[in-house]
């Protein structure tokens, strides 16, 4: 019998309600999820523990999507990225892509189509 290793995923947003909403879609698509607050929060995390994906808020105090991105490529990750966000204009959308996202997904959006994100992006 061979046992099944769920996917790892990180949800990093800086609202409780998005990461909670987003957690209870992922378990329920039977992914393994851990979630930050925070950039700062994730930059640590990522010293004990390699996701397989990350879902990264574009808008979050602090250190925001684009510079947690920037700091991923910095330090050699190739984690694949799906970024999230309620309102994106055109130049944040292509500094998100210059700075290595895989795919953006405009909140609000179905946990269906999240799950497939992630699915095609792992395979």
């Amino acid at each position: 019998m061979v046992d099944f290793i769920a996917p790892s995923i990180v949800i990093v947003d800086d609202d409780a309600a998005v990461r909670d909403s987003l957690l209870i879609m992922l378990t329920l698509a039977d992914l393994s999820v851990e979630t930050c607050q925070s950039g700062a929060e994730l930059l640590l995390l990522l010293e004990t523990h390699k996701p397989d994906c990350l879902v990264l808020d574009v808008h979050m105090p602090g250190m925001g999507g684009l510079e947690v991105l920037e700091r991923l490529k910095a330090l050699g990750y190739t984690i694949p990225v799906i970024m999230i966000s309620g309102n994106m204009d055109d130049a944040t959308r292509t500094s998100a892509h210059q700075a290595g996202v895989s795919r953006i997904l405009k909140k609000p959006f179905s946990g269906a189509i999240l799950v497939e994100t992630i699915q095609e992006l792992i395979a």
